[in-house]
């Protein structure tokens, strides 16, 4: 069902188009979580750590791909919201056909340099095995991932952010039962739970284009008509390249703090893997919230209606700071709680190091109300520089004084170059937002 936020109660369109991202976001990191949970659990702390050492070089190549996605949805938002439906059909084709292609040069590389990425992430040998194993069956299901996030990024471009919630709820099942069978029952190990997240991930990516073969079909694409055209391949490469960068930047910072964070050894490894799962739980719904603005605001300029944009801008950051104040709050109290659930009671070690991360991170997580409520902004406006900058100054002070104090503090370094890097990325965007987001939108 699409959604026209062109007009009527702004708080209303975000908050029920947000809501069904926020429960999806969620689900997804069921995917990773229910691997580490059950592995942890049933195989202990050495394939624990083996499934986070391959996280970051993963996360890596998705986030290529997401990027193709984020700049395809954001043009296409556009178009929807002028109305130009044969340009968002375009848009759709040349994005999916660039993206298959790319897609299959990313899962040769992954699937033949598994085990050197694993070898440059200094992971320790006693699970660099297994982690360059869980990495080369993962990356051959990239392919299910792109069309997967594609599809759902053209849904998410007409307000449809309801289909791709009620997939991942189908597909999060399959994937639990699939670990419970395979690893639980099967003995599999780490194995298992990549065999689980690849037949999951094929799961979602058909059951979405069926959806949208008998429900969406403004953006059925036939196989006679999916081709590159040049014009939207430009807008699309000008558009995705800046996304897929900032993302790969991300995840490229995430590996080097990675890296530093295995050299402290097996139970900070495990450790780290525990607190970067809470992580993602926790900013998962901010990143739901900053897509929501994204789509409002660039189906807005699309229609012309820029004074729309600043309203919600200032809405948003609202909602955005009143879940993180809460978030902070459950984290701070509950650290032990959440560690538990991915570590036993008798690692004690491992449980040291979560908790010298969770403690200070958790009142770090206020920043990201606003960080990534002006991320949304920007990219709806169309000015992706300006985001790009923002993770280019964040990436190099969280990773450096990662180093500079991982000898002294060790995981809790982490947590502080982490929150400085936020800092310095809110001050960015602040005065870009002052220097050209109020001249453009009326904020």
């Amino acid at each position: 069902m699409t959604r026209d936020m062109t007009q009527g109660n702004i708080i209303g369109h975000m908050l029920s188009y947000a809501v069904p991202l926020v429960f999806g976001n969620l689900f997804q990191q069921l995917y990773h979580t229910v691997d580490s949970v059950v592995v942890g659990q049933f195989n202990g702390k050495e394939a624990l750590a083996a499934i986070g050492s391959a996280g970051p070089v993963m996360n890596i190549l998705i986030f290529l791909i997401v990027g193709i996605s984020m700049g395809s949805s954001i043009l296409m938002a556009e178009y929807f919201g002028a109305r130009d439906y044969e340009s968002l059909r375009k848009e759709m084709a040349t994005s999916l056909t660039a993206g298959f292609l790319l897609t299959a040069v990313l899962t040769v590389v992954s699937v033949c340099g598994s085990g050197l990425f694993v070898r440059l992430t200094r992971t320790p040998a006693e699970i660099a095995p297994l982690a360059a194993d869980y990495l080369r069956i993962v990356s051959a299901g990239l392919f299910f991932t792109f069309l997967y996030n594609i599809l759902s990024a053209g849904l998410r471009a007409v307000g449809d952010s309801k289909a791709p919630l009620y997939v991942l709820i189908l597909t999060t099942l399959v994937n639990v039962a699939l670990d419970l069978l395979l690893v639980g029952c099967g003995k599999m190990g780490v194995y298992g739970a990549a065999i689980a997240t690849v037949t999951a991930q094929a799961v979602s990516a058909l059951a979405l284009l069926g959806y949208l073969f008998f429900r969406a079909r403004i953006l059925w694409i036939p196989l006679s008509e999916l081709r590159i055209s040049r014009e939207f391949l430009k807008k699309t490469i000008d558009f995705s390249s800046v996304s897929a960068l900032q993302q790969t930047m991300l995840y490229l910072g995430r590996l080097l703090v990675q890296s530093g964070v295995n050299s402290l050894g097996v139970d900070a490894v495990a450790a780290f893997n525990a607190v970067s799962i809470a992580d993602s739980y926790i900013l998962a719904p901010g990143d739901s919230l900053a897509a929501s603005m994204t789509t409002f605001a660039a189906q807005n300029k699309g229609a012309g209606t820029r004074d729309r944009i600043g309203k919600g801008l200032k809405t948003m950051l609202c909602i955005a700071e009143l879940y993180v104040c809460l978030a902070a709050v459950i984290v701070f109290t509950q650290s032990r709680w959440i560690l538990g659930i991915f570590l036993k009671p008798q690692e004690t070690s491992a449980l040291a190091f979560g908790l010298s991360y969770l403690l200070p991170m958790s009142w770090g997580y206020i920043l990201t109300g606003i960080t990534n409520t002006f991320q949304g902004y920007f990219r709806g406006i169309g000015n992706l520089k300006i985001t790009l900058w923002a993770t280019l100054i964040q990436i190099p002070i969280r990773v450096t004084v990662t180093y500079l104090l991982l000898g002294a503090l060790g995981l809790q370094a982490v947590a502080v170059g982490t929150v400085i890097g936020w800092i310095c990325m809110a001050v960015f965007q602040y005065f870009c937002f002052r220097k050209w987001g109020i001249r453009e939108t009326g904020a």
